[in-house]
């Protein structure tokens, strides 16, 4: 390397190359030659299969352990398409992971598949794929790597065969001692390793014995331990119907299930679902020696399907919503014209001017609920436009609203980001959800107070998001309403309001692909935070 080539680097460089040339030093000093990598045979060689899929689905590249699970050769499986290899079973549920992958750009991890090998035995696969992006940015195609872990899941299988077997023994009232020693020893093995959170009590409730699963979900360190105590008095079960559902245990001695149990861990601000089955272990005189607990952490199958439950509810509102609004818009527009002929037409001292008056204020919030059941309905690609997040704040209707309420002695305050992300929404609808909200929060402070609203955006797995936050200093939402609020037609300002706003609000920032979430202390404050994708630039 001449002088002036070594003068052109940077210091990382140089600190690269005499990393380089150390190493080849100290391999050289062990009679180690320096070899290259043939990363090809590497792939080749691995027990995983690796393989590349383009842009429509088709197969370009597998490696060797391919051909020794799927029945094609490799010049019969290039070019044939990923559904080819999987049973009609998986194919809709591979298509929307292919899609999230290609489309939305996603990473799956851990994903578990079923497909056969080439005798026609089921094979059960772990899946990890990734999009494949060209120097652009682009997405070309799919890199996936794929396990076998058939004897695992057959493991799991039998784990959940050998713990059933433990509770029909438990239920023979532990006739032979000897099998029990047996099982007992079978079963500290199986629970001790499985995933499944497992303790026993004594009928008092005292904590007698727990697996290492237990803590996990409890929230506790693996090196702590919690026997000896009454598992209803641990902080997260206080208040909660577990000791009334263990009574019943020891009285009828009948195993109990209790579903979807709010659990608060140790030291974390998120709240657990879990599943709790309780089995009573009868001692010879057929009473309650002591109680088996299985505990089983349900919270992301919870949130999938309250997700799915709203997500179902509200397109179906929506389609009816839709329909009927459309059809009422005819009959509301020809009643106004009517009622405003009749009022033209009567006496300026008639006392029907009142009942006239109260018919079109009520004409007007039927209108008004039209308006809003008709936001229910998913805009289409052209209904949309791409737009920067801080130009809705500084859009006329809510720079108007803005200014009277700083007129009216409110401390309003805004914060942008240097560049403001850009997303793509039907911007009419977002600006009335914003409205609405603002409005809310000018409703919550009576006597005046603080409004701030922020603008960001944050990544993650190499997405952009755009972020909007409204903040005020009011009276707070109690507790008992903070599920609610969200739900059709639930209010507390009494007949002026429709009880529509928020859920169709919600329904806007759904239908735009985002998410809406609110935080509330009462007498301190509200925070909504509404969350949407960014446009890529």
């Amino acid at each position: 390397m001449d002088t002036k080539t070594l003068k052109s680097l940077t210091k990382d460089e140089l600190i690269k190359i005499i990393h380089d040339l150390q190493l080849k030093c100290d391999l050289q000093e062990k009679g180690v030659d320096e070899e290259e990598v043939d990363f090809k045979n590497l792939v080749e060689a691995a027990s995983d299969i690796i393989f590349v899929l383009d842009s429509q689905g088709n197969l370009i590249y597998r490696n060797r352990a391919w051909e020794e699970l799927f029945p094609y050769t490799r010049e019969e499986a290039i070019g044939m398409h990923y559904s080819v290899y999987l049973p009609a079973i998986e194919i809709d549920r591979a298509t929307t992971v292919f899609n999230q992958i290609l489309k939305e750009g996603e990473e799956i991890q851990n994903e578990k598949m079923k497909t056969f090998d080439q005798e026609g035995n089921v094979v059960y696969l772990m899946a990890n794929l990734s999009p494949i992006h060209s120097s652009d940015g682009t997405i070309t195609g799919l890199f996936g790597i794929l396990r076998n872990i058939t004897e695992m899941h057959l493991m799991e299988k039998k784990l959940k065969e050998n713990t059933r077997r433990l509770e029909e023994k438990v239920k023979e009232q532990l006739r032979q001692a000897e099998e029990l020693k047996r099982v007992t020893s079978l079963n500290d093995e199986i629970i001790n390793n499985s995933p499944i959170g497992i303790f026993t009590i004594d009928p008092t409730g005292i904590i007698m014995t727990e697996n290492p699963a237990l803590k996990k979900i409890i929230g506790y360190p693996g090196n702590e331990s919690r026997t000896g105590l009454n598992v209803t008095e641990l902080p997260g079960f206080i208040g909660t119907d577990l000791g009334k559902y263990l009574d019943e245990v020891t009285i009828k001695r009948k195993p109990v299930v209790l579903k979807n149990l709010q659990y608060q861990p140790i030291e974390q601000e998120r709240t657990l679902t879990l599943n709790i089955r309780a089995n009573p272990i009868l001692d010879y005189d057929k009473q309650v020696k002591s109680i088996l607990i299985i505990v089983e952490d349900a919270t992301e199958q919870a949130q999938i399907q309250k997700r799915m439950q709203r997500a179902e509810k509200l397109s179906a509102m929506g389609l009816l919503a839709a329909g009927v609004s459309y059809e009422l818009k005819v009959p509301i527009n020809l009643l106004t014209i009517d009622l405003n002929f009749i009022e033209n037409n009567i006496d300026e001292s008639s006392p029907m001017r009142d009942y006239l008056q109260s018919m079109k204020d009520e004409l007007g919030r039927i209108n008004q609920i039209t308006e809003q059941l008709l936001n229910l309905g998913k805009p289409s690609e052209d209904e949309k436009e791409e737009c920067e997040v801080h130009k809705l704040i500084t859009s006329h209707p809510i720079q108007i609203m803005l200014n009277r309420l700083q007129k009216d002695g409110f401390n309003v305050e805004t914060s942008y980001p240097e560049e403001s992300p850009r997303i793509r929404v039907r911007r009419s609808q977002l600006i009335q959800s914003l409205l609405h909200i603002i409005a809310n929060a000018e409703e919550a402070m009576p006597e005046g107070g603080d409004l701030k609203i922020t603008i960001d955006s944050y990544k993650k797995n190499d997405e952009t998001f755009a972020v909007i936050i409204i903040e005020d200093s009011g009276i707070g939402i109690p507790g008992e309403n903070m599920q609610k609020i969200f739900q059709p037609f639930f209010t507390t300002k009494g007949q002026k309001s429709t009880g529509l706003g928020l859920m169709v609000t919600y329904s806007i920032i759904e239908n735009a692909g985002g998410a809406i979430g609110v935080k509330s202390t009462p007498g301190v404050g509200t925070s909504f935070k509404i969350v949407l994708p960014a446009v890529a630039e």
